[in-house]
């Protein structure tokens, strides 16, 4: 434990750690994320700084290098584990200046009244902006732009190639329904990374469907599945090991972990479905009644700047939302993560994650189907 431990805290404060693999190292290494209570700190944390509330393992200086070159030290820091453990901090009187949701979540955080307006003007970079990202429909909420596009991944399959040769050159979902790999394959215990691969799989919109027949199509296809798997898992450790012992052959899962599969040698391919994976993108909003606006507006250009982009790219394995972050990576680099030299066909090939509106309903579907009902 003390070995996992202080793994876990040397990826952590060295920026290696992403925040989509946070709270998994935490369970890893038998931790778990602990917060001050609101009540004792004031709603809006006093500093010459504004406060930039984002994801673990985001709050390290090589994504800010124009903001602290111009300002001498970096923000005040205040971070989240997820997306609703943030809202529910806000919710509850918290309000820092600068936040970080991703692109499923933009809406209902608008909703509820946490998002201000952000002045492109401003920003240095915007114009370096992928269109297929500056354009997405919540980039800009009732005239006024709201989010900003900083970095975006995929879920997709992660498979090894020595053990499913026949899948290379022929990448589909379908390998994870596949009968001869039946106890060998692994799905994300999760709603949007993995019921929606089941409807994917059936023809049914996976971030707009709700009760009725589009539901009973998307759970024949979970049931169908259920005994080939050797389990559901968020945990990206126990998935990324049991591929690389061949106890898997293919797995649900984010560049991140092809990232980190490949540093070890291992035979492994991120699929490009012919049925198309599915792409998050994440971005940076200015909470509503920030008075640091102008700092603020420093602090998104600092993260959009195309060493901070670059750096990301290097270490995390995302893909950047702007051109200059992939000017700034080598064609040798870009090629070992699997990230082309100009991403916009890969975007446009993707399914964009989105806020699913009968969640309550296909959670309950999914947990039914776990059970074995």
């Amino acid at each position: 434990m003390t070995c996992d431990i202080a793994k876990f805290k040397e990826d952590l404060w060295s920026g290696c750690l992403s925040r989509r693999d946070f709270k998994r190292a935490l369970a890893s290494a038998g931790l778990v994320m602990s917060t001050v209570p609101l009540a004792s700190r004031p709603a809006r944390a006093e500093s010459d700084h504004p406060t930039f509330f984002l994801w673990a393992g985001y709050e390290v200086p090589e994504l800010i290098p124009a903001y602290i070159e111009k300002y001498g030290s970096p923000p005040e820091y205040s971070l989240f584990g997820d997306e609703d453990e943030a809202l529910a901090k806000m919710a509850a009187g918290f309000t820092p200046d600068l936040t970080f949701p991703c692109s499923y979540k933009v809406q209902k955080w608008h909703d509820a009244g946490f998002l201000g307006a952000i002045d492109p003007a401003k920003l240095s970079h915007w114009d370096d902006i992928f269109p297929s990202l500056r354009t997405m429909d919540v980039v800009e909420i009732g005239g006024e732009t709201v989010w900003v596009p900083i970095d975006w991944g995929q879920t997709s399959v992660l498979y090894r190639t020595d053990l499913a040769p026949d899948y290379v050159g022929n990448e589909s979902w379908n390998i994870l329904w596949d009968e001869k790999y039946a106890g060998r394959l692994a799905m994300f215990d999760s709603l949007i990374d993995g019921v929606a691969v089941a409807a994917i799989m059936v023809g049914v919109d996976p971030f707009n469907f709700g009760p009725g027949e589009d539901m009973e199509k998307v759970r024949v296809k979970l049931k169908e599945q259920l005994p080939l798997l050797r389990f559901y898992s968020n945990d990206l450790t126990s998935m990324e090991q049991g591929l690389a012992s061949g106890e898997l052959v293919a797995m649900a899962a984010w560049n991140s972990s092809f990232v980190n599969l490949k540093k070890q040698g291992l035979p492994v391919a991120f699929m490009n479905p012919k049925e198309g994976a599915m792409t998050w993108v994440c971005g940076l909003s200015i909470v509503k009644g920030s008075e640091k606006l102008d700092m603020t507006h420093d602090l998104i250009d600092a993260v959009l700047d195309p060493r901070s982009r670059a750096w990301e790219i290097e270490n995390f394995g995302y893909g950047s939302s702007t051109k200059g972050g992939f000017d700034g990576v080598s064609d040798e680099l870009l090629q070992s993560l699997g990230l082309p030299r100009d991403p916009e066909p890969l975007l446009a090939s993707g399914i964009f994650q989105a806020p699913m509106p009968h969640e309550a309903e296909i959670s309950t579907m999914f947990e039914e189907v776990k059970a074995g009902v």
